[in-house]
């Protein structure tokens, strides 16, 4: 069964059903419509969760015994499998054996790219689409973007005015993650309930700092210290808001998931006491502590 990703939120309401099938180009939309089926079995008593990265040379039989043995505290559980291109050899005929007969106890979710035709083709995927809900995560043109917008910035507390919507729609080009960091930008920039026209749209995206900003995003998940110490530098001189700098890093703490998880409790309170250092409350120069946390996150040093 097919559902349009705004349906998705109602569909979860009513039932859960075996097996959850989610693919296409917009990664955004495969990331909500994922976390909203991951949210929805857990509301449901699917507290136990497991996932499998399909490679070559994968190991079927451990989605067997996953599916087979329950944990001793959950009785439910939810397997993930990220597919990719979704050619996934002989591991279709694994999932046609799950198709025919699911574990009761047990939630499949998988989640690939966009599948080429004769993916939607195969056995597996035609026998598991009579069991499953189906999204499809598929950019959007410029009228859908265009609406997706205007409820995006409501969600976030702002108002815009059609023109201002039409500016961000030209500015990200389709690109909903791009629009999402945007619109968190310009809630730090002009606060929650702030009416948004062209020109303030413009000054928050077209920002000097901005293509830093994202600089020191992009070598904090390559490990690139030096690279992020030097950005770090150059925000610094250039008078960049500490608010916007702590804004990136409190969102790379959260999407470095699995990740020297053991620290990240650790990064998340430096990030509460840099909130209260650029606040007054707290003591330091926030800019030697952005350093420090950079350094941590890249794994060279442990915090204090």
């Amino acid at each position: 069964m097919k559902i349009p990703v705004q349906g998705l939120a109602s569909a979860l309401e009513k039932n859960l059903l075996p097996a959850y099938m989610i693919h296409g180009d917009e990664p955004l939309q495969r990331q909500e419509a994922a976390n909203a089926i991951r949210q929805a079995a857990l509301a449901a008593g699917y507290a136990d969760q497991q996932r499998f990265y399909i490679e070559k040379g994968f190991n079927w039989s451990e989605l067997e015994m996953s599916s087979s043995s329950m944990s001793l505290f959950a009785e439910k559980k939810v397997i993930e499998l990220r597919v990719g291109s979704g050619k996934i050899g002989n591991g279709g005929k694994h999932l046609l054996a799950w198709a025919g007969q699911p574990p009761q106890e047990c939630l499949l979710l998988i989640i690939g790219d966009r599948f080429e035709r004769a993916v939607l083709q195969s056995g597996w995927y035609q026998a598991l689409a009579r069991i499953s809900g189906i999204v499809e995560a598929r950019p959007l043109d410029q009228r859908a973007l265009a609406g997706w917008l205007s409820a995006r910035l409501s969600h976030a507390g702002l108002r815009g005015d059609r023109e201002a919507v039409e500016t961000l729609a030209d500015l990200v080009e389709g690109n909903l993650l791009a629009a999402v960091q945007e619109i968190e930008k310009m809630v730090l920039l002009y606060g929650e309930g702030a009416e948004l026209d062209r020109g303030k749209v413009l000054a928050a995206v077209s920002d000097s700092a901005r293509f830093d900003l994202f600089d020191l995003s992009r070598a904090l998940q390559r490990n690139d210290i030096s690279h992020y110490l030097r950005v770090l530098s150059g925000l610094r001189e250039e008078g960049a808001e500490p608010t916007l700098v702590l804004w990136l890093l409190s969102r790379e703490i959260r999407q470095f998931s699995g990740r020297q998880a053991g620290s990240r409790p650790q990064w998340l309170k430096r990030a509460a006491q840099l909130d209260r250092t650029i606040k007054g409350i707290g003591e330091g120069d926030v800019w030697q502590q952005f350093a420090e946390l950079g350094l941590a996150i890249c794994g060279r040093r442990t915090l204090g």
